[in-house]
């Protein structure tokens, strides 16, 4: 018997190559001994759960091979919106995609959502089809699988990695990153990284030495479209151009994200750290934030600050409910705040979220105020959008061309976002306490078919930071996304007497 399930594990390990060969970026069959001897070792892992399972061996050895090629599909669905392949935290998220379907499920094709159907069926047909053996070696199966797993964690170990999963996974193939990137990352050592990196980064030692309220606003999918082409109405964002003209500072920012992925430009913008010192955490640091740790809003509350999230979305997506209070914000408004909330399109709308936080700034208090805001208007998927003739006329010139109808719904809500600073910029001029505004987009929105079409790809996000106080004149200054908190904080230094308004400040529960 054991010399049948070892041929039949080790067909399987070779088969297994086959729909791993549809992954995207494609790999090459030349690979290091390490990363097959990974891949062989993931097979086998499987095929002996499934058989302790179920035990029938031919329906094992099927489910292996399956189970490649469905995270195979569902990686290039990824690939094709986000330009990134399935990485083991995405595994993660799979609760996400039955609480949020709109976000996840349009990304997939219908060939991708038909193979999947006609794989189940026949992983249930072949199920059926397989007798059980006899009798269930369970000692052996227990030890060989634990055998191949802690074979699998050496070889994980000694694969060497980028931690770019594109580059990566053309030196290496598609399973064998997928599970040395899982078995790396899940080791208490990516945990530990973590916590060094928070307690030795920027906001570990500190506090703000004056008490401006501070407003941090994560504008959806936000980026200066009009880099696109000439065609793009320049007006689209006129009061973001006021907004940089009398900022303090502004550029444009490199983001760790493309598409999609939010949170990692959140979680670099609060913390300040780099995705070098991140390690695996990178690709969902959310999901490793489980205790107390310096962050962007712990340095405002270590002056005296209270802090407060603004969300118009489920406090549970991503995480971010847990992994906030743990960041030291104090308070969460979500999507329970916005149930009469106007929408445009399916999320609530930008100037709706405009008038929360200009509604925060206006309760009475005694401490400042550090408020952290992250819009959804503009998240996608765009598809999905209903557009409607000649409409695309007031944002661009490229006509009604069914391949410019996502860009014309983009820049709808584009044209809205700046609708919300400009009201924005509106009520903190006549506010009467001092005020920052730092305002950023977290990543370009997945529109890759656009892109190609305008001969372009854009990576880089805009940001400025802009306060109703002093008379500095504007700096443009390129960031990347962990520079941005710090680079907040330095505009919170005192204004000489020249530089205050001609008004006395009032207390902090005036205006």
């Amino acid at each position: 018997m054991e010399t049948t399930l070892a041929l039949s594990f080790a067909a399987a390990a070779g088969l297994a190559l086959l729909p791993e060969a549809i992954a995207v970026p494609r790999a090459s069959l030349r690979r290091s001994p390490i990363a097959f001897a990974l891949h062989v070792a993931a097979i086998v892992f499987i095929c002996l759960c499934m058989l302790l399972v179920t035990g029938r061996v031919r329906f094992s050895t099927f489910v292996a091979i399956a189970l490649v090629a469905l995270l195979a599909g569902v990686s290039n669905a990824k690939h094709a919106s986000l330009q990134e392949p399935f990485v083991f935290t995405d595994l993660s998220l799979f609760s996400q995609l039955f609480a949020h379907p709109r976000l996840y499920l349009p990304f997939l094709s219908i060939g991708t959502v038909v193979a999947i159907v006609i794989g189940i069926t026949v992983v249930i047909g072949a199920f059926v089809a397989d007798k059980p053996l006899a009798q269930k070696p369970v000692g052996e199966l227990v030890i060989a699988a634990g055998a191949c797993l802690a074979v699998a964690y050496v070889f994980a170990a000694r694969l060497p990695l980028t931690l770019i999963p594109v580059d990566d996974q053309k030196r290496h193939g598609f399973l064998a990153v997928f599970v040395a990137y899982l078995l790396n990352g899940m080791k208490p050592a990516t945990a530990r990284q973590l916590r060094d990196a928070l307690a030795a980064g920027p906001f570990a030692i500190g506090a703000p030495q004056t008490a401006p309220d501070v407003i941090l606003i994560q504008s959806e999918s936000f980026f200066d479209a009009r880099r696109l082409a000439a065609s793009i109405d320049r007006s689209i964002l006129r009061n973001f151009d006021t907004a940089r003209r009398e900022s303090v500072q502004h550029g444009e920012l490199t983001v760790p994200a493309w598409g999609a992925n939010t949170m990692r430009t959140e979680f670099a913008v609060l913390t300040g750290i780099d995705q070098t010192q991140l390690g695996y955490v990178r690709f969902y640091p959310y999901a490793f934030v489980r205790r107390a740790c310096k962050s962007l809003a712990s340095w405002f509350k270590q002056g005296g600050y209270q802090t407060l999230a603004i969300h118009p979305y489920y406090a549970d997506f991503f995480g971010r409910e847990r992994a906030f209070k743990h960041l030291q914000i104090d308070r969460f408004i979500d999507i329970a705040a916005f149930a009469d909330a106007p929408r445009a399109g399916p999320y609530v709308s930008d100037l709706a979220v405009a008038d929360s936080i200009i509604k925060a700034l206006d309760e009475p208090r005694d401490k400042a105020a550090f408020i952290f805001s992250m819009t959804m208007e503009n998240h996608g998927p765009l598809h999905l959008e209903q557009v409607e003739a000649g409409e695309g006329a007031a944002f661009h010139a490229l006509g009604d061309d069914v391949r410019w109808r996502d860009l014309t719904a983009y820049l709808r809500h584009l044209a809205n976002a700046d609708a919300m600073l400009g009201l924005l910029l509106a009520a903190l001029r006549t506010q009467r306490r001092h005020t920052v505004l730092c305002f950023y987009g977290d990543h370009v929105p997945p529109l890759p078919h656009v892109f190609v079409d305008l001969g372009c790809e854009p990576t880089r996000t805009d940001y400025f930071i802009w306060r109703n106080y002093g008379d500095a004149p504007a700096t443009r200054k390129d960031l990347y996304a962990e520079q941005l908190g710090v680079a907040l904080v330095r505009t919170l230094e005192p204004v000489t007497p020249r530089d205050k308004p001609a008004h006395t400040l009032h207390p902090m529960t005036e205006r």
